[in-house]
């Protein structure tokens, strides 16, 4: 038995031991949640090692005309399709990190990506064609730090990173006239998300969504075009869709693109000390800039909480996001905003987990809204949290996405869903031994809300290896 066994081994005494103490009752408050799922956790851990040991996949099958090119194999995101996301990648490496047999899967993620910077200049929101003309939230340089310092990698790979890295954060920087996406905004050193699909790109990126949301078609072209680019905008912000931003995305700063560009200059800085560069940018410099900045802007000090800020009208936006919990994941909060940031919690949390945006009255139906309980979502909550000491709290979050995930993948309520595809709907019937992408954090149920949630290999397994892995080594850290 080795080391991670034994520590699994004691923490799962030490969970039972806390049962029998506290009980298992119905009602809990939110603070006091007991896991209910917890001996079948590692069912669920089992099955997704499997599934992952028999479905390595070969990056040069099932790639659609005009997908990019990766050299190296990676893990799609479900079954039978082999396709790389930009952000679900971070998530998905985070699983992958924890086991060692796995964690040259993480690397050569991280490569494709690379490649994908060489064929197009940035990340893009996928490797597939329709996705090429937008990014997604930037996690290349955190996947970059993690995968050398847990393969401890040589100083030639990471000095290779910091080149491609540098390229990725000029994409989101570059103010110039040749950019490929305008990323500026009123505030110089904020940025904000964008596009750069074309006109024709832009219409029939509007005939996707005018039946999703009730647009009519009879619009003139101009006005479907400014609409498709502001949701545009918001598909790249990987929270496709979400109440935030009114409906006009490329019109705000927003908390979490700042906060991990925040993340990005960070680590560009140890990125200099690590490999003794010289006459490099004074990254802590900008960083600090960027934060003192997004105070300015975004924090709103009367209710403990960062809004995404409208620079078009000067106002933040009147919706609360779980992005606040990016800003303490990216250390980028004071000590002071990070207790009241914990302390509105709960606007978010519920039995089942954080959701993405406070409660409100929306017009439309958004995937990124309450009450949907994302993966990464989850992640990001939890390791906010224990960046700053909140343990307790990471640990109850962490708990929430095994016990969700694992009581479906017993029993998927609902076991049966209404299916699109060309047109033609059937009712399909869920089975017993999957994990979800979406689920629904008030009845911790699967969230089949605008579209049916599907069976997901990519960053819902990653999560939940990492939870678990977490989850485990924070009983233990308890107890000592």
């Amino acid at each position: 038995m080795n080391m991670r066994d034994n520590i699994r081994l004691m923490s799962m005494i030490f969970l039972s031991a806390i049962l029998i103490s506290t009980g298992n009752s119905c009602g809990q408050k939110v603070n006091d949640y007991v896991p209910k799922y917890h001996g079948d956790w590692e069912t669920v851990r089992l099955r997704i090692l499997q599934t992952w040991s028999q479905s390595k996949v070969d990056s040069t099958t099932l790639k659609m005309p005009g997908s990019l090119e990766l050299p190296m194999p990676y893990f799609s995101i479900h079954k039978g399709r082999n396709v790389l996301f930009g952000w679900d990648t971070y998530f998905t490496n985070l699983g992958l990190l924890q086991v060692d047999s796995f964690a040259v899967y993480a690397k050569n993620a991280v490569e494709n990506q690379f490649a994908e910077i060489d064929q197009l200049g940035y990340v893009p929101n996928a490797s597939e064609p329709w996705a090429q003309n937008r990014a997604q939230t930037p996690f290349l340089s955190m996947m970059v730090r993690d995968v050398y310092e847990n393969l401890q990698l040589d100083k030639k790979w990471l000095f290779s990173a910091y080149e491609y890295l540098r390229k990725d954060y000029e994409f989101w920087t570059d103010t110039s006239a040749e950019s490929i996406e305008n990323h500026n905004t009123d505030i110089e050193g904020l940025q904000r998300f964008s596009h750069h699909a074309t006109e024709e790109e832009l219409l029939n990126f509007y005939e996707q969504i005018a039946p999703r949301f009730g647009f009519q078609d009879s619009l003139q072209t101009n006005k479907k075009l400014l609409l498709a680019s502001s949701w545009m905008a918001e598909a790249e912000s990987g929270m496709d869709f979400n109440p935030r931003f009114d409906n006009r995305c490329n019109k705000f700063i927003p908390v979490d693109l700042n906060a991990n560009l925040f993340l990005y200059e960070k680590n560009f800085q140890w990125m200099v000390i690590e490999l003794g560069l010289e006459n490099e940018p004074d990254w802590e410099k900008l960083a600090s800039k960027r934060k003192k900045l997004l105070t300015k802007y975004c924090w709103n000090e009367e209710k403990g909480l960062f809004y995404d800020y409208d620079f078009v009208n000067d106002q933040q936006s009147s919706v609360a996001s779980i992005a606040n919990f990016y800003v303490l994941w990216a250390g980028m909060a004071s000590e002071k905003q990070a207790e009241k940031i914990v302390g509105n919690l709960p606007l978010f949390e519920y039995e089942s987990g954080p959701t993405i945006c406070e409660k409100t009255t929306q017009h439309h139906v958004y995937q990124w809204d309450y009450p949907a309980g994302w993966p990464p979502i989850y992640y990001l909550v939890a390791q906010g949290l224990h960046k700053y000491g909140y343990d307790k709290e990471a640990q109850r979050i962490a708990a929430k996405y095994l016990d969700v995930v694992t009581k479906n993948f017993q029993e998927p309520i609902p076991i049966s869903y209404q299916a699109t595809k060309r047109g033609t709907t059937t009712e399909e019937t869920r089975e017993p031994g999957f994990v979800y992408e979406k689920y629904n954090v008030v009845k911790g149920t699967i969230n089949d809300a605008e579209y049916p949630s599907r069976a997901f290999q990519g960053w819902s397994y990653g999560v939940f290896i990492w939870a678990f892995e977490f989850y485990q080594d924070s009983l233990v850290n308890a107890k000592l």
